[in-house]
């Protein structure tokens, strides 16, 4: 069976039952079920819950085996001593996914918890059931419409190519709210937990395979069986790319990290260079991770590493520069020929060369003919331009936009703009850039950052490089 059709009742449930839905507003057993209602899911929803008819407008069940109708997903939000004999109910009606909200087992560091999680996957792989959890938020997969978390927010996240996956839900609620507030389109969201029967080589292999994932971002405290991580990323990685952050890097958040999520961190190091072999891009702070995956799942891939920069102001191009030659990327040096185009339109009080300065320029005519050149330039492989808020621009602004999603679409090369403003008044300008495959950065050294990761990425596409 491919790994698409074990995880399909997953993913792509035909019907969903939570055990332990509450009408209790502050309960996880009861945001599971807003989540669902939030959720354009196809198929029924069956809360169960023995002792009320209804909950918030859906008929409720009893037991489990009261419920009619197709189910293949279950999210469990009772106390961990209950959470086997729900199992139980789940692998005798013939369920084969279960979502286990419920915190208590190996990452208590108890004995008790441990042997309580020993069981659980004994059961689960008796009856074939693969589990997210336990310890978990859940899940959201936007391609079906299917919010199987406690977060009903997550529900109105953009539909998009970006797979998150984490062992800490709070990690996966920093990435979304960055996601909803940038516009950044998700295929799927998953914490997993403590991991009982699915491990993140097994997410992996099946993400390797989503036709809705083209980009995978992960955060990774620690794993068990590196090797086989490593191994399914190495693979995976050929087709579509993975970035990383390793959380617990310190003796101190180690130790967090397994009273966490029951994990053991290991060494830092080892994992940074395991991850290089393996052809993950690593980062270092969550929002690197999101930078890099805008970019990754927006951009085309560059066939170089030369950057042109051009700006309004000078300023900031200077330090776009610093922050590209820190990510191993060279300024272009551009052709005679596109030389002498700048030269003829832009004031000789200014840098023509690259970085470009656009502090003369005053007619979108001197916009158009500088982009034209810098983007046709041979010796460019990808672009960052800087649009700072400033007011003797604005009659323009809109006109440069446009102008840039045209030459990228013509050209092709991958584009950066770094576009520096109070927060939402360039909103509508970047919603249409990134419409249009165009990342929008609130930094330069952000934009240029995201530019570097795309050359890593396509240098290790078209070779054997250990960059």
């Amino acid at each position: 069976m491919s790994i698409l059709a074990e995880l399909e009742p997953l993913f792509y449930p035909r019907g969903v039952a939570i055990i332990g839905a509450s009408q209790d507003p502050r309960k996880f057993g009861h945001l599971c079920v807003r989540s669902l209602l939030n959720s354009e899911i196809e198929g029924p929803v069956y809360p169960i819950n023995p002792s009320v008819s209804h909950l918030v407008g859906l008929k409720t069940y009893p037991s489990l085996g009261a419920a009619p109708g197709q189910i293949d997903l279950c999210i469990i939000v009772l106390s961990p001593d209950r959470v086997l004999s729900a199992l139980e109910e789940c692998g005798n009606r013939g369920i084969k996914g279960a979502i286990i909200i419920t915190a208590g087992f190996r990452e208590s560091g108890a004995e008790t918890g441990s042997r309580l999680q020993r069981e659980m996957t004994r059961i689960a792989d008796r009856f074939g059931i693969k589990i997210i959890g336990p310890n978990t938020f859940g899940m959201v997969n936007l391609h079906a419409g299917l919010n199987a978390s406690f977060t009903p927010l997550f529900s109105s996240l953009k539909k998009g190519p970006v797979a998150f996956i984490s062992q800490s839900g709070g990690m996966c609620h920093n990435f979304s709210y960055m996601a909803m507030d940038d516009g950044l389109g998700i295929s799927k969201i998953m914490s997993l937990g403590n991991r009982c029967n699915l491990e993140f080589s097994d997410i992996i292999r099946y993400l390797g395979e989503d036709p809705q994932t083209d980009v995978i971002a992960m955060y990774v405290e620690g794993v068990e069986d590196g090797r086989a991580l490593l191994s399914v990323a190495r693979e995976v990685a050929r087709k579509k790319p993975l970035i990383a952050y390793k959380g617990a890097r310190s003796q101190a958040s180690g130790t967090a990290a397994f009273s966490h999520t029951g994990s053991l961190a290991g060494n830092y190091p080892l994992y940074q260079s395991a991850f290089r072999q393996a052809r993950v891009i690593t980062v270092t702070d969550s929002t690197a991770l999101f930078d890099g995956a805008k970019a990754l799942s927006l951009c085309p891939r560059p066939s170089g590493n030369r950057i042109a920069i051009c700006s309004i102001i000078a300023g900031p191009a200077i330090v776009a520069s610093d922050a590209s030659a820190g990510e191993g990327l060279v300024l272009s040096r551009f052709s005679p020929e596109t030389q002498e185009r700048l030269d003829r339109v832009l004031s000789p009080l200014f840098m023509n060369t690259n970085p470009v300065d656009l502090t003369s320029a005053q007619s979108m005519e001197i916009w158009s003919e500088v982009f034209h050149a810098v983007f046709s330039d041979g010796n460019t492989d990808l672009l960052l331009v800087i649009l700072p808020k400033q007011e003797f621009y604005d009659p323009m602004i809109g006109g440069i936009v446009d102008l840039l999603i045209e030459l990228s679409s013509v050209y092709g090369k991958p584009l950066s703009v770094c576009a520096t403003s109070p927060v939402n008044m360039f909103a509508g300008y970047k919603a249409r850039l990134q419409d249009n495959r165009i990342p929008v950065y609130p930094t330069p050294e952000r934009a240029a950052r995201a530019m570097g990761y795309l050359v890593r990425y396509a240098l290790w596409q078209s070779d054997n490089s250990s960059v």
